[in-house]
């Protein structure tokens, strides 16, 4: 069947015996599928359908009927289709419904899946959020957001690696929260700050404006955090705390360089793994807990490495992603 004479139809503009030889087609395989695809594609705006709850109603009760006939003739296809032919004829008026409601449903109430975003080890990316808001994540980080927030809901995000928040202030206060593994959230209205959770560790450390930290959705476990403070939880330990720190090192990675303070060599082992994907071995147990303090390029990882070798006096050695420091 032509796709003109559907719509029309869809449209409820055919004459009667036009009607008649649509309600025909539709109680066929063919008709069906073709019904299917319509539907799926924009046949209206769903700005311009003024439907009111109980036009949504019939819409949602008629959509999940021709979903449950649907699943009835999977599962029994060697049957005849005139059951199926007598309710669509009984009810034209409720098809026409279906085509337009079913699709208004679908797009108002059913919530389209999140956009994932992931970076891989070594790889930084810029994300500009829904309200302009900015994300810069570092390597082998995941990012989740909705395309859309509404005005009078909170705007969620959810990280899990590390990533660097600038937050716009909209003109409603509306919150800004960030979602961590654990059930552990940040809540901002707009401000700058740097967030690490990986494994069993999370830091998050707040360069301006004000956050709160929220652990397990318990008040008791809220902290209120100033610039220049970091959060730490250990999740293996079920201990967090707040202390001051440099901000600014603890970002350094958005300009490509790297501060230690008083950080020790197994500290940087574990950074080399988790961002940038290497499998670090320290042979000589006694540098476990060397400290190291100065900055470094860190561009890649090879640079990274030439850095630490220089500025400590190490011989480090690579094959492929395995390296030996000693």
């Amino acid at each position: 069947m032509e796709t003109q004479l559907l719509q029309k139809y869809l449209q409820n503009e055919c004459t009667s015996d036009e009607a008649r030889s649509v309600l025909r087609y539709l109680a066929t395989t063919d008709g069906q599928r073709q019904l299917q695809l319509l539907l799926e594609t924009d046949l209206a705006d769903p700005g311009e359908l003024h439907l009111d709850v109980v036009e949504r109603q019939q819409a949602q009760r008629l959509f999940s009927r021709i979903q449950a006939r649907k699943q009835d003739a999977a599962e029994a296809s060697v049957r005849p289709l005139r059951p199926l032919w007598r309710w669509m004829a009984a009810a034209t008026v409720g098809l026409i419904l279906l085509a337009t409601g079913s699709l208004f449903f679908y797009r108002q109430f059913v919530t389209p899946p999140p956009i994932s975003l992931h970076t891989d080890f070594g790889q930084t990316r810029r994300v500009v959020l829904p309200d302009q808001s900015v994300v810069t994540m570092n390597g082998n980080t995941t990012l989740r957001y909705f395309e859309h927030w509404k005005a009078d809901q909170p705007r969620e995000v959810w990280v899990e690696g590390e990533a660097f928040f600038e937050v716009v202030h909209t003109q409603n206060h509306q919150r800004f929260q960030v979602h961590l593994p654990t059930q552990m959230n940040v809540e901002v209205l707009g401000t700058r700050f740097n967030v690490y959770t990986r494994k069993t560790k999370t830091k998050v450390v707040l360069n301006e404006g004000r956050i709160q930290m929220r652990v397990a959705d318990n008040p008791a476990n809220h902290l209120e955090m100033k610039p220049g403070e970091m959060f730490f939880a250990d999740t293996e330990t079920k201990a967090f705390c707040k202390k001051r720190v440099n901000a600014l090192a603890q970002s350094s990675w958005r300009t490509d360089k790297l501060i230690f303070e008083g950080t020790t060599l197994t500290e940087v082992a574990q950074l080399l793994k988790d961002t940038y994907g290497l499998d670090v071995e320290i042979r000589d147990r006694d540098l476990l807990q060397q400290k190291v303090t100065g900055t470094i390029p860190g561009k890649d990882a090879n640079t990274i490495l030439k850095g630490l070798s220089a500025l400590f006096d190490l011989k480090i050695t690579r094959k492929a992603n395995h390296i030996i420091i000693e």
